[in-house]
């Protein structure tokens, strides 16, 4: 398992997209990804990650770079005052 978020995602992505690595500045579109697989990753994240809020297909196009979506990512799994979780 990967040792942090940014990894596992990275992971996900390179094997969705047939690559052999995924850095941080890379756009998930330039490599070559597209709507069907998107959706297709964000159901894999969504599964390996334990987010509750549902990932949608404007998250990635929003995001579309490694860093960027991670840290979208990260921002969905911290807690906040609205769900009262610590």
């Amino acid at each position: 398992m990967a040792d942090n978020l940014q990894d596992q995602i990275a992971g996900i992505w390179a094997r969705a997209l047939g690559v052999k690595k995924v850095t941080p500045d890379d756009n998930f579109f330039a490599l070559g990804g597209h709507s069907l697989l998107g959706v297709k990753l964000l159901a894999e994240i969504q599964a390996r990650t334990g987010i509750e809020e549902e990932l949608k297909l404007s998250d990635l196009l929003e995001c579309p770079t490694l860093g960027e979506f991670t840290a979208h990512l990260e921002s969905l799994m911290a807690p906040s005052a609205e769900t009262g979780s610590l």
